[in-house]
């Protein structure tokens, strides 16, 4: 088979010198999106760009081997093209190439999109649930900024989760963010939220506060301070039942139930949670010694 690396970095390289005696593969070439290094030669190999990759395409069969950080990225461009990609190269062994996307849903099933990363095997394990994450995609999950529209019709999703994302997003693009959530989810469709709570005494206690005790930045919600205010994906507001209550009645949910939250004064008011329609990761289903310090909430289309 006539393989294309695409990547001339550390990991093409170390690929490339792996190859050279199999008896499978027959490196014909490189590939990199670098303008510095098309045209260029390894050995007598020329490093090409995609478009050259695309008229080799009609002249020789071939498939690529993506040797990158993102390898997402470069499989969305040859998929564009359909170039057929053989697979991608990870820690020191070649893996199958399988990416995600909108257009690959089946959405005639009830697919749930999952706000952010999946580290749980719960969540993996649900076949009809997908991560969006802005640095993932595989299997489970489509490379996706959330406050981005998403390529998809009305009223498709059966439901949707996000668990600890929407403290990331700056609160005035929130509406416009909770807004298309709403559009793509099927009517009576569930949107459940799980944010950090700065009304617990266990996040209250420990963040750091103006002259005027205002909740100014949380070093456990990531990022740093700097000169002009949270920096390097910290958390950007800081919600409690009073925030989030007035900002999801500027959206277009009617149908609001706060199942977990404080009170302005530190008292935990619960209601029970069905986890079956949405598991949970920081309010555990069974009792325990750690301090509720997340809010919940259930939104219905």
């Amino acid at each position: 088979m006539n393989i294309i690396i695409f990547g001339y970095g550390y990991e093409g390289v170390k690929l490339y010198r792996e190859l050279e005696d199999s008896n499978k593969y027959n490196v014909i070439g490189f590939a990199d999106n670098s303008l510095y290094k098309q045209g260029n030669r390894v050995g007598s190999n020329i490093i090409m760009s995609m478009d050259e990759l695309i008229q080799l395409k009609e002249k020789v069969d071939y498939s690529v081997l993506i040797a990158a950080k993102k390898w997402y990225e470069i499989g969305q461009q040859l998929e564009n093209y359909d170039i057929p990609i053989e697979g991608i190269y990870q820690n020191g062994s070649i893996e199958t190439y399988d990416r995600m996307s909108f257009e690959r849903l089946d959405l005639t099933k009830k697919i749930v999109l999952y706000a952010g990363d999946i580290y749980d095997e719960i969540h993996m394990s649900d076949e009809n649930l997908y991560g969006l994450s802005i640095s993932k995609a595989d299997s489970k999950h489509i490379l996706h900024d959330i406050r981005i529209k998403y390529p998809l019709p009305d009223n498709c999703i059966f439901s949707y989760q996000a668990e600890d994302v929407l403290e990331h997003i700056e609160q005035e693009r929130l509406v416009m963010v909770i807004d298309e959530i709403y559009r793509i989810l099927k009517k009576r469709g569930l949107f459940r939220i799980c944010l950090p709570d700065y009304f617990s005494p266990y996040l209250k206690n420990t963040a750091m506060k103006d002259e005027h005790g205002n909740i100014i930045f949380d070093p456990t919600g990531g990022g740093d301070w700097g000169s002009k205010g949270v920096i390097n994906g910290g958390h950007l507001w800081f919600p409690n039942y009073i925030t989030v209550k007035r900002l999801l009645e500027k959206t277009k949910f009617r149908n609001i139930n706060f199942l977990c939250y404080h009170t302005e004064e530190g008292i935990l008011m619960k209601k029970e949670i069905d986890y079956l329609k949405g598991y949970v990761i920081r309010v555990p289903e069974q009792e325990c010694k750690n301090p509720v310090y997340s809010m919940v909430v259930d939104c219905y289309k």
